[in-house]
C-alpha cells in the first residue's frame, strides 16, 4: 500500500507532507537518523547574492503560503487597560486577514521621547500573550515568566515600545478542544501550514505599527522564545522592515533540532528542508541585524547545531558585507531565554541605527 501511495508524490513537499503524517500516524521514532536530503536552494558563495536572495524569499513565501498583497483595512480598535508610573498598556485588535483578528497588548514606556522603536513580542507555546506583559493567572505561569518570558516588559525597561500580540493556536486565539497540533494539521489541510499564518500576523502587526505616529516604523524589532523565536525569524526572512530578529532557543540546522527530536506540528513547513537549511534561510535577513540567543542545555536543539547554523550564516552575511551582524549569546542553561544576554546586545544595536542604516525597510509585500 505505502509503495502505491508513494508512486503519486511528485514534489519535495507533497513527501515531507506524508512523511509528517505517516511519522504522527505510526509512531516513527523522531531521533531517527534525517533523510539524505541536499537542499536546492542552499547558499552558494560563487552565486549572485541579491538574485539568491530574491529567488529563496519568494520560495519561502510560497511554503508560507502568504497573500499577495495590498492586505485589507485593517480596523483597528485600541482601549487604554491600563497604566503604570513605567508604561502605559493599551489593549489593541486589528484584522489579519478575513476572519482572523489579532488582539494584543501595546505598550508605551513614559521615560523614553517618541518616535519610539518598537519590538514585536511573541510568546510561543504558553498560555497566551500576557506571559509576555508578565500577569500570571495562575502559579505555574508565574514560574514560566521566571523563565525570561515577560519580553514586552523587559522591552519597556529598555526604552522601547511593545506590541505582545496572541499567536494563532494560543492563548485567546485557541479553539476549545483543539491542541496545537490540531490547529496546524487543519491548516495543512486547507493549504497554509499555521507558521505561516503567525507570519501574516506578524506582517499585519508591523501595518498596525505604521498606523501610531509616535511609534518609529522604520525602528521595528520581532523577538520570541521557542516557536515565538520561529516565527520572528521567518517573518524577518520575508518582511524586510523587521530590522532586527530575536531569536531564542528557536535557531539551528534542521538536521540537529527539527529532524532529531521531537516537535510540535505548528512548526513543519512541508517541504523546507529539500529548499533550504535554517542557516540559509536566516541569510535572508542579511544585512539587516540577526540575534540568536540560545540554551547550551537545551534538549530541543542540539548547541552544536546551533553554533554550526550561526557559523554558516555569518558567512552568508559576510556576503551582504555584514558579518557582525549576526550575533550569538549563549548561557549554560535550557529552553528559556536569557535576558541579561540579549538587551545589552539589543541596545548595542538599537545605537547604531540612524538614517543611512543597513538595507531597505519600506513595506514589500509578497
Amino acid at each position: 500500500m505505502l509503495g502505491s501511495i508513494m508512486n503519486v508524490v511528485k514534489t519535495p513537499a507533497a513527501a515531507a507532507l506524508l512523511v509528517a503524517c505517516l511519522s504522527l500516524a505510526c509512531g516513527v521514532d523522531a531521533a531517527s537518523p534525517p533523510p539524505p536530503v541536499q537542499p536546492t536552494m542552499r547558499f552558494d558563495p560563487a552565486a549572485d547574492f541579491a538574485a539568491w536572495q530574491e529567488q529563496l524569499r519568494a520560495r519561502l513565501i510560497e511554503i508560507l503560503a502568504l497573500p499577495p498583497g495590498p492586505h485589507g483595512p485593517l480596523e483597528a480598535t485600541i482601549v487604554r487597560e491600563d497604566e503604570t508610573e513605567q508604561y502605559t498598556l493599551d489593549r489593541v485588535d486589528f484584522t489579519s486577514e478575513p476572519g482572523e483578528r489579532v488582539p494584543g497588548y501595546l505598550l508605551r514606556p513614559k521615560a523614553a521621547r517618541p518616535p519610539l522603536p518598537v519590538m514585536i513580542c511573541l510568546q510561543g507555546h504558553s498560555p497566551g500573550m500576557h506571559i509576555s506583559i508578565g500577569r500570571a493567572q495562575t502559579p505555574s505561569e508565574q514560574e514560566s515568566i521566571k523563565g525570561g518570558r515577560d519580553i514586552a516588559l523587559q522591552a519597556v525597561a529598555h526604552g522601547w515600545a511593545a506590541l505582545a500580540i496572541e499567536q494563532r493556536a494560543f492563548g485567546l486565539r485557541a479553539r476549545p478542544a483543539v491542541r496545537c497540533q490540531d490547529a496546524s494539521l487543519h491548516g495543512l489541510l486547507i493549504g497554509r501550514p499555521i507558521t505561516g499564518g503567525r507570519v501574516l500576523d506578524v506582517m499585519r502587526a508591523i501595518d498596525f505599527i505604521a498606523t501610531q505616529p509616535d511609534l518609529d516604523a522604520t525602528k521595528i524589532g520581532c523577538m520570541g522564545n521557542s516557536m515565538g523565536g520561529t516565527v520572528s525569524l521567518y517573518a524577518a526572512c520575508v518582511d524586510p522592515r523587521i530590522r532586527l530578529a530575536v531569536v531564542s532557543c528557536s535557531f539551528c540546522v534542521f538536521a540537529d533540532s527539527w529532524l532529531a527530536r521531537p516537535h510540535c506540528a505548528c512548526g513543519y513547513l512541508p517541504g523546507i528542508y529539500a529548499v533550504a537549511d535554517m542557516p540559509d534561510l536566516a541569510g535572508l535577513i542579511a544585512p539587516r541585524h540577526l540575534m540568536i540567543v540560545a540554551g547550551r542545555k537545551d534538549p530541543l536543539a542540539a548547541f552544536e547545531g546551533v553554533e554550526k547554523g550561526a557559523a554558516w550564516t555569518r558567512q552568508i552575511f559576510a556576503k551582504a558585507g555584514a558579518p557582525e551582524h549576526v550575533e550569538l549569546l549563549a548561557e549554560d542553561g535550557g529552553h528559556r531565554f536569557y535576558p541579561e544576554l540579549a538587551w545589552p546586545a539589543i541596545a548595542a544595536v538599537a545605537s547604531s541605527w540612524d538614517a543611512k542604516a543597513e538595507g531597505s525597510f519600506q513595506k514589500t509585500s509578497p
